[in-house]
This record gives structure tokens, sequence and C-alpha cells, in this order.
């Protein structure tokens, strides 16, 4: 069937909004509303980007989804759908909620509630994505959902990062089997919007998006998420073969405390605001090499630099002692590139490109074999506390 155009989308009636109770997760802490709202102020609430934080997950082809579909043109009831707060939404909604889990609520606190949540695209969608999607083609294809036709959605509204990161990557993985990639997946959803907030400068897209890192301060966000998986697992082949080995790193994952989660999160990103203020320096000293060795904005925005980094900063700095030698590394690393020139090589490229020309296709993986070599080296520089030159770093490990 084609596609009908839809018309710009008015505000839904409010009162159409049932907020059928609140409650608490005595676990965390959390906030929750349970509400029910016609098919179509769902979508509305969503918002036409809902999907826009799905890193690298595209949308199933299954039958069964076909069948959802017919069967949601009949009316049937979809399984409830579990949506988050927006991070910067959350505190407005929590200042108009009651102080505890006073129900029935009257009808002037309800109103104010439904006038909160009543924002086009102040959610993200933690469980219910097919659905989701299925319910926007069934509406574009100019379907006339009945208006008794209804979604019932649970609201959670969580300031607390620590206890926002258990509760999508524990109580998700809890549910159903995931991938490790899944879990982290779901973590940065939420996070982009504080990463982006919490490291100055920093701009994070998307492959999709019609744009091309040519510069600093540009990352793709699905190579900062395969980062993070690298710096939690302390190994950069982020996409392992091995079954056995994924499940065992969703377990450990999985056994951690939200503590230790914030612990992991606010590590990475004190690493990563380094990475990129190492980013503008390198970016500079290396805008171009003549096509003999990569500009700074490929080499150090490519994945397997990135993963490469922190996953040895992760793997070397388990001890406070190796932290603060890690830390020194790269400041040294940081101040030797903003006294450096376009004609330097401080990173040792062109080393580095030599040995890594070394590598025989035949006889090994060479994206394996160079992500290793990176891996090892920027341990030995972190060793090495920046003393020993990465020209040096880069043979020494080859």
């Amino acid at each position: 069937m084609s596609e009908v155009p839809l018309p710009e989308a008015s505000v839904p009636d409010p009162q159409s909004l049932r907020i059928l109770g609140l409650t608490e997760d005595l676990r965390s802490k959390t906030r929750v509303i349970y509400t029910q709202m016609p098919v179509e102020m769902y979508l509305w609430l969503v918002g036409e980007s809902f999907d826009e934080f799905e890193i690298q997950r595209k949308r199933q082809k299954h039958p069964i989804y076909d069948r959802m579909g017919k069967d949601i043109r009949e009316g049937a009831l979809l399984p409830g759908i579990t949506l988050a707060v927006k991070f910067h939404n959350v505190q407005d909604l929590l200042d108009k909620l009651p102080a505890g889990s006073e129900w029935p609520l009257p009808e002037d606190r309800k109103t104010v509630l439904r006038e909160a949540l009543l924002q086009p695209g102040m959610v993200n969608i933690l469980d219910g994505l097919q659905r989701t999607h299925k319910l926007k083609d069934i509406s574009k294809s100019g379907f006339d959902f009945d208006p008794e036709q209804r979604v019932l959605a649970e609201i959670w509204v969580e300031p607390d990062l620590a206890k926002l990161i258990y509760r999508i990557i524990v109580l998700n993985a809890g549910q159903k089997p995931m991938t490790l990639r899944h879990q982290v997946e779901l973590l940065f959803l939420t996070l982009r919007e504080q990463i982006i907030q919490q490291v100055p400068g920093v701009e994070l897209y998307k492959e999709t998006d019609s744009t091309r890192r040519r510069g600093p301060n540009k990352l793709a966000f699905d190579r900062v998420v395969s980062a993070y998986q690298a710096f939690v697992n302390g190994d950069p082949e982020v996409n392992k073969s091995n079954i056995i080995a994924q499940e065992l790193q969703r377990e450990e994952l999985s056994l951690l405390s939200e503590d230790r989660m914030l612990i992991e999160y606010e590590s990475f990103l004190h690493y990563l605001m380094w990475y990129v203020a190492l980013d503008r320096e390198i970016c500079r000293v290396y805008p171009t090499r003549d096509g003999v060795i990569p500009t700074g904005a490929n080499w150090f925005g490519s994945e397997n630099v990135m993963v490469a980094f922190f996953a040895a900063a992760a793997d070397f700095g388990r001890t406070k002692q190796r932290k603060a030698r890690t830390q020194s590394a790269i400041e040294v690393l940081h101040s030797q590139l903003k006294d450096a020139t376009p004609e330097d090589d401080v990173l040792g490229m062109e080393t580095l490109r030599a040995v890594v020309q070394g590598f025989n296709p035949r006889r090994t993986n060479v994206g394996k074999a160079t992500r290793g070599l990176l891996f090892r080296g920027f341990k030995e520089y972190f060793r090495e506390e920046g003393e020993k030159p990465l020209e040096e770093v880069w043979v020494g490990e080859a």
C-alpha cells in the first residue's frame, strides 16, 4: 500500500491521556507513572525521531511483525511499552508529582501531570521499539485507529544516573538474553545528551547522518559506543565471535552494582574528555600528509584507534598508581602535540604505517592485528608515562 502523506500533527486532547496510577520501584526508588492513551497520541508523544538513538540497530524483519500489523489493524491490544523521560525533562516532571504514591490523585493534579507529559519527543523508548515502528507504518498508510484502541505505557522518571544505568542495563538484561553490545546501546540511548553536556565541544553524529568527520570534536556516535564497550571489557575486540566469551562478558557486566557502573561511566567520561582534547591537537598537527599517512581526523576518529586507546586505558589502569601513570602519559602527549607543528611526527605515524604495511594479509587478519598493535602500543606508552616516544613504541610492539 502506498504511503499517504500525513497532515501536520495537532496537539491531542489532553483528556484522552489516562493516568492509571503512580508507583515507585522499591529497589531503585524510581518514580513510575502508569498511563493509557490512544495510539495516535502515543505516536505524537514519542515524536518522529523516536529511534534516533538506536545505534546500528535496524528494524527487525520477521513474519511475526507482519502478523502484528494485521492484529493491530483489527484492534488487538499490544503489550505494555516502557518509556523513560529524557534527562532534561526529568526534574520538571518530578516537581509535578506528589511526594508519595498518593492515589487516587485529585483531578487537578492529573491535569497538571497530563500537561507536563504531553510534549512530543520528551521520552525515550526502553522497550517497544518494534511495536512503535509498526504502529507508525500503519498510521502512515492512512489507517484510522479507533480512539478506543489504546497503548499501555509505563513512564520511568529518574534523575539519578547510577539508578538509570541500573534500570537500563541490569533489569533489561535480566528479562531476556542480550549481547553486551545491545546493553551498551541501551545505556547510551539515554546518555547521549549527558555526554554532549559534559564533554566541552564534542559533537556526536550517526553514520547515517549526511555529515563526515573532517576535523576535531566530531565523533561518530557508534564508535563512542564501541569505545565504551572496549573500556568496560579492557579489550579492543568488541565484536567477539566467541559466544562463550560474549556470555561471560554479559554476565560480568550484569553483576556490577549501579555504583560500580557509575564509576565505570565516569572514568570513561574522564578519558573521553582527554581524547577530545588530544583530537583537537592531532587534527591541527596532522591536517594532511599528501596521502602518505592518514590525516589526524581520519586516524584518531577511526574505530580501531578509539577502541585500542580506551581498552588500553582500562586494562593498564587497574590500580590507582597505574591510573596516575596513564594520566601522566596522556598529559605528556597533549603537551607535546601543543608544541608541535604540522611538520612534526609526534605520533610516529610514518613508523606505524610501515609496521602495519608489514602485516601479511594472507596469514593474518590485518584489522585485528592493527587493533592489537595499537592496544599494546598505548599500554606501553601509558606504562612508560609518555617518556618513550610513540615511534619507538610501535616498533617495540610490532
